[in-house]
């Protein structure tokens, strides 16, 4: 697709985990975003900082993940979920645009972040992983504000057109 993906970096620290995202975050980067993630719930996470301090921009599906995981948090309890520390401004006004920033509270510091390791970033599996993900996403931020159905009503339908598509494609081998 010729966009690099953001690059990620993770400290587990035992309670909570501190995520810092660089560069671009955008649908490939959704994708291993939600494997990390997914992972340290399974280890018990619940609550995550994260370091958007260098994060470029994110796109529509990214976010969409971002809320769809924030959502699943905070049904496992009322401690649970995403904490932003330091989003650039490009970042702010996307979230703020989709009537998303409200759902993510402010972090005033990240605490020991010395401990962030880099993360493989793994891409999708194939194309129908990518666009199972995206479609997901883009429903996530349609449930999140009804505003935003008109946003994404053809982008969605388009996506789970594809999907079928591919999914016919596949059975069919």
């Amino acid at each position: 697709m010729g966009v690099t993906p953001a690059k990620l970096y993770v400290a587990d620290l035992g309670e909570r985990a501190v995520v810092r995202i660089t560069g671009r975050a955008n649908c490939l980067s959704s994708v291993s975003f939600k494997r990390v993630i997914n992972s340290l719930i399974e280890r018990g996470r619940r609550v995550f900082t994260l370091d958007l301090s260098d994060c470029q921009l994110m796109d529509s599906t990214f976010l969409g993940v971002l809320v769809g995981l924030n959502r699943t948090l905070g049904q496992a309890g009322p401690d649970g979920g995403f904490s932003l520390y330091k989003p650039t401004e490009t970042v702010r006004v996307l979230l703020d645009n989709l009537g998303i920033l409200e759902l993510f509270s402010t972090a005033e510091s990240l605490g020991q972040e010395e401990a962030a390791e880099p993360v493989e970033a793994g891409e999708a599996s194939d194309k129908t992983e990518l666009t199972h993900t995206s479609l997901e996403a883009h429903r996530n931020l349609m449930d999140a504000n009804p505003e935003n159905e008109a946003k994404f009503k053809e982008v969605t339908r388009f996506l789970a057109e594809d999907l079928k598509r591919q999914e016919a494609a596949g059975s069919s081998d």
